[in-house]
């Protein structure tokens, strides 16, 4: 019973992400009102509100005993407490667009993200890029897919050979930033660091071997409930930043293919956790 359950879950949540990816890309030219949250770097949009809308809506429809925790309905302060109060059973945890700067300039990294837990453990992940048609999920223990394809983390077997990504809570976009300063600790031991934009995405593309890892501080459930499933799928590895396991309510995410993992920990732990 709890397997067709959970089949019905993950084929309604890829539904879901469907069709609010289209509604997101028929207001593409269209995106309404632009609101700030903390700052100019922290936007949402009107589309934003009516995805969530949306996949709200259909929960709600076809699955009125879970739980729901979303970022427009939530709000960042709220996250942890909302998460404790709401993780027994099964839940599902949205960002209805993850990326919303990038999807304001038109720049195709932003997706639809849903995880579902259970008991406060991911088990179904859904993210869905509506500009690039990339769709990526899992089930827990069913492995990891790409547009239906099987994916796995990559084998760079060093820091020295690894591409590592992060990004910037909108409090830290600011010169002199404790992430700056690791990013200059990285800076001629990896091959290099990006910054995407969008957490979802950033932890999908170390599951299909693109990245080899990820670290992130101040994240938030659904920043993460489905990509690090996605992620853990494919082989690789999630921790908080003292190499714990991690757990969605923790306020640092470091994710790798697992090879370099001890070494990514040592060199983005030579910062000492108070500077900023």
């Amino acid at each position: 019973m709890e397997h067709n359950l959970e089949q019905s879950m993950y084929d309604f949540a890829i539904k879901y992400a469907n069709q609010a990816g289209r509604l997101i890309m028929e207001r593409m030219e269209n995106k309404g009102v632009i609101d700030y949250k903390k700052n100019g770097s922290d936007l949402v949009t009107e589309v934003d509100k009516l995805s969530e809308e949306l996949i709200r809506s259909h929960i709600q429809r076809d699955y009125p005993g879970h739980w729901i925790l979303s970022e427009e309905d939530c709000g960042q302060e709220n996250a942890y407490q909302a998460f404790l109060k709401t993780d027994s059973g099964y839940g599902w945890i949205i960002d209805p667009i993850d990326g919303t700067t990038n999807f304001v300039h038109g720049i195709p990294h932003f997706a639809v993200s849903i995880g579902i837990v259970k008991d406060g453990e991911p088990v179904i992940g859904v993210v869905f890029n509506p500009m690039t048609a990339e769709l990526f999920t899992a089930r827990k223990s069913k492995g990891a897919y790409w547009n239906g394809q099987p994916i796995y983390v990559g084998k760079e077997a060093t820091l020295a050979e690894a591409v590592l990504a992060t990004g910037f809570q909108a409090n830290e976009w600011h010169q002199g930033s404790r992430v700056l300063k690791q990013i200059d600790q990285l800076a001629g031991k990896s091959r290099n660091v990006r910054m995407f934009g969008a957490s979802s995405l950033d932890l999908c593309l170390i599951a299909s071997g693109k990245l080899t890892g990820f670290w992130h501080e101040g994240l938030n459930p659904w920043d993460t409930a489905a990509g690090v499933l996605i992620l853990t799928e494919a082989g690789g590895i999630v921790s908080d930043k003292d190499g714990k396991p991690y757990r969605l309510f923790h306020d640092s995410l470091v994710a790798s293919n697992r090879i370099v993992h001890d070494e990514f920990l040592t060199a983005i732990k030579l910062l000492k956790v108070g500077e900023s």
